[in-house]
């Protein structure tokens, strides 16, 4: 086996003399393949240069215009914590006081021989391994704490747009990424509407749309259980780039399933134009991310149904006034029972009311009830005819409501049709 690829570390190195800065990197680049070091020759360059995003700087002390540690505090004021060098051939215990006193990460005199550079490589390595693991902790505080402030939100009664829209500005801030989306599987015309996002050009969040074919990124997630991560669209071999990414320069990403494969509602996406190492902890936030918004939206068209459902049964108790309604929880246990319909069988209400379907009616009443019982609870409307005494009655067995514990309801109407159909 050969050994483990080194992790990339891209270091600036600031020296005004040419020379030893480009001896420098070449030796810093021989320790450690994963080195990536540029060079320049002032302090105000390597200002100018520190946007371009390096893991450690390495800088000179002695050097015309601004020395060393002017450098390190001008960097320290946008850059409090990267990893950041002094090496420098001028040492004193006045220099490194002052050096420590600005916040310097290391300390190190220059000497001659290759040793120096295998010991200012190692220092470097164990610097950026520091900060990064600073980092990552630091991004997962700030991921699972933006987790539990999403779902407190959900529990709020928000609505589901306003939720998709913390849902994406929360991504992208906690990833640091340019584009978040929530996109909704739409079956009848076979894509995925943008409902919410971050970064999109005005006009696209609610007509933009996507294939949900598996040769986009949305649409290969849908038929997926795991998240989707892409390193660079680019060079993607599972599926297309579809415009909506292409168009925004869009490199890297993660995408998961909103819903589950059997049973999507959509696809919860984030994206940069920038080539990016996702971690596992970045995809677990997005995962859960997705986790929060499939439990509202489910909660949401379970109240949706029940509110449907609810207004549904009114109407037949309002058209049904003198047949009977019992309502019943999981155990077949009736919980309400009114109507004219209790005359017919020759009950009261506490006759039933607290009692199960067999702890009322014979076993061979049960025997045929339990099964349209069961069916109701599950979500089956049940209608058949029943007669009792001679009169014919219209039955129904339909399911109510669930509370917050999980608890399963189902209501009995019922409506004589004696000699309705004679004529």
């Amino acid at each position: 086996m050969g050994e483990p690829e080194r992790p990339r570390i891209s270091v600036l190195h600031v020296d005004d003399e040419p020379g030893l800065a480009e001896t420098a990197a070449g030796f810093l680049r021989h320790e450690n393949g994963g080195f990536s070091v540029e060079t320049v020759t002032s302090a105000s360059e390597g200002l100018e240069r520190l946007d371009d995003g390096f893991d450690c700087v390495v800088s000179d002390y002695d050097m015309p215009e601004m020395n060393g540690i002017e450098f390190l505090k001008a960097v320290r004021a946008s850059y409090p914590d990267l990893p950041f060098v002094l090496f420098t051939g001028k040492g004193s215990e006045e220099i490194a006081s002052e050096a420590i006193s600005a916040g310097v990460s290391d300390y190190l005199q220059k000497r001659g021989g290759t040793e120096r550079y295998a010991l200012l490589a190692n220092r470097i390595t164990n610097l950026v391994a520091k900060h990064r693991a600073e980092a990552g902790l630091q991004r997962r505080v700030r991921q699972q704490a933006a987790v539990a402030d999403l779902g407190q939100y959900a529990l709020t009664g928000c609505g589901l747009d306003a939720l998709f829209e913390r849902a994406v500005e929360a991504v992208s801030r906690g990833l640091g990424t340019e584009y978040s989306k929530v996109l909704e599987y739409r079956p009848a015309t076979d894509d995925l509407l943008l409902r919410a996002g971050v970064g999109w050009q005005p006009g696209l969040v609610g007509e933009a749309a996507v294939g949900a074919g598996e040769e986009s990124q949305a649409g290969y997630t849908l038929q997926t259980e795991e998240p989707v991560v892409v390193a660079d669209l680019r060079t993607e071999t599972r599926f297309s780039g579809p415009p909506l990414l292409l168009e925004h320069g869009v490199v890297s990403g993660i995408s998961v399933i909103i819903g589950t494969p059997e049973d999507p509602w959509g696809v919860l996406g984030t994206h940069t134009t920038e080539r990016r190492a996702f971690t596992e902890d970045d995809i677990t936030f997005v995962r859960s991310v997705a986790n929060i918004l499939t439990d509202a939206i489910e909660r949401e068209e379970l109240e949706r149904d029940l509110r449907q459902a609810e207004q549904r049964y009114q109407t037949l108790l309002e058209n049904f006034p003198d047949g009977g309604m019992f309502l019943f929880d999981d155990d077949l246990r009736y919980l309400v029972a009114r109507g004219e319909g209790l005359d017919v069988l020759g009950l009261a209400p506490d006759d039933m009311e607290g009692k199960t379907l067999e702890e009322v009616f014979p076993p061979n009443v049960v025997e045929r009830q339990e099964p349209k019982y069961r069916a109701a609870l599950d979500g089956e409307e049940q209608v058949w005819t029943q007669e009792y005494h001679g009169r014919q009655y219209q039955v129904y067995a339909l399911p109510v409501t669930a509370s917050g514990d999980g608890e399963r309801l189902g209501m009995v109407v019922s409506q004589e049709i004696t000699g309705a159909r004679s004529e």
